[in-house]
């Protein structure tokens, strides 16, 4: 199987689901040309048992200070991430595992080792277009004044905008202009075409038109601490027919109309990630080619954490905080793990709770004990 189908194995294991209860309506600001979604929840997760029981609340609180520009605009606009902010969904009409052809280049500074991002040419309209709308409790004077102090030390003044009864900012960026809109004191709106912006700000959004980008949403609760919906469509599919089809499971791959990813954290991790394709036939394919991929990658993780256990020392808990924890819960997902055909989806579920993650965090030393 190519990177493509590896990838959203990976982004599985390395999150976790909830039990589905009920399907849950499209959330009324996603544009009808919405082909990809991803919905997290950061207060959800910070303020989770398992996360604060392991003190990782306050390693992030810690990190997010280090980083002074960050935590100077927090202080701010007011906020506090694990207390003010409810969900952060983005959408776009097309993948962002897709490249922007016409993005330009980036490129490393040799001195700072920074990333360098040409300036998109004057006039020319971003190709992947995108909208974010972030929810909690937020203050619209103190998320103004931080927008505009940090658009002066940018050397980028933000500009104010008249629209339908209310105020648009306009931030200039590398890859051109991004708008921000606020709707009372639950919402803020940002995307990077006016028209697109101001669609969500009106509610002139009903339904996603993609009925492949709403069977994706299917079984989805919206309790989710992150869930992730793909359609098989435009450049994504496109990409995923490139060349011939290495074996079966490739060929069958090539039947997927959505991708679906849950990921809840509460007191353990749990997932399930839902590929569904156009017959039945094709999504017991992809199933026989998921469990030879996920037997190898058992393997794989499997030497990997013996090898992280040897280099170890008690003076690095921060180097371990890495890709060790991937390893470890990427494990235990292959492990726990459980892949069946349902109709014509594939559906791979995986999970730990907090007494079987206890074993493989003491022994990277991350368990807070």
């Amino acid at each position: 199987m190519r990177q493509r189908t590896v990838y959203w194995l990976c982004a599985l294991i390395l999150g976790s689901a909830a039990g589905q209860v009920r399907a849950v309506e499209p959330d009324p600001c996603i544009p009808p040309d919405t082909l990809f979604a991803m919905k997290v929840r950061p207060r959800q997760i910070l303020t989770s048992a398992l996360v604060k029981d392991l003190g990782w609340d306050e390693l992030f609180k810690t990190t997010l200070a280090a980083v002074g520009p960050a935590q100077d605009f927090l202080d701010t606009a007011g906020l506090r991430i694990d207390r003010d902010l409810e969900s952060i969904l983005w959408c776009m009409p097309s993948s962002p595992l897709i490249d922007d052809p016409d993005a330009p280049p980036l490129a490393l500074d040799p001195e700072t080792g920074q990333i360098i991002q040409p300036d998109r040419p004057a006039g020319e309209k971003p190709t992947k277009l995108w909208l974010v709308v972030v929810r909690g409790k937020f203050s619209p004077k103190k998320i103004t004044k931080a927008l505009e102090n940090h658009g002066k030390n940018a050397g980028a003044p933000v500009r104010k905008l008249k629209a339908e009864g209310t105020t648009l900012l306009q931030m200039d960026s590398p890859l051109g202009p991004i708008f921000l809109g606020l709707e009372g004191n639950g919402k803020i709106i940002v995307s990077n075409q006016l028209e697109r912006l101001k669609g969500c700000l009106a509610g002139n959004y009903g339904k996603p038109s993609s009925e492949r980008f709403l069977n994706g949403m299917e079984g989805l609760t919206d309790n989710e601490s992150l869930w992730v919906v793909q359609a098989v469509e435009g450049d994504f599919k496109k990409q995923m027919e490139q060349g011939e089809p290495a074996d079966s499971g490739e060929a069958a791959m090539r039947e997927a109309t959505s991708f679906q990813l849950g990921a809840t954290i509460k007191d353990g991790i749990q997932g399930k990630l839902t590929i569904a394709a156009t017959a039945p036939h094709n999504a017991d394919s992809i199933k026989t080619a998921t469990a030879t991929a996920l037997a190898g990658m058992e393997e794989h993780l499997a030497e990997m954490l013996r090898e992280l256990k040897e280099l170890e020392t008690p003076d690095s808990p921060l180097e371990k905080a890495g890709v060790s924890v991937e390893a470890a819960i990427a494990y235990l997902g292959v492990k726990q793990g459980k892949l069946e055909v349902k109709g014509n989806n594939m559906v791979l579920q995986v999970g730990a709770d907090r007494k079987a993650l206890d074993p493989l965090l003491k022994a990277l030393g991350l368990s807070g004990q």
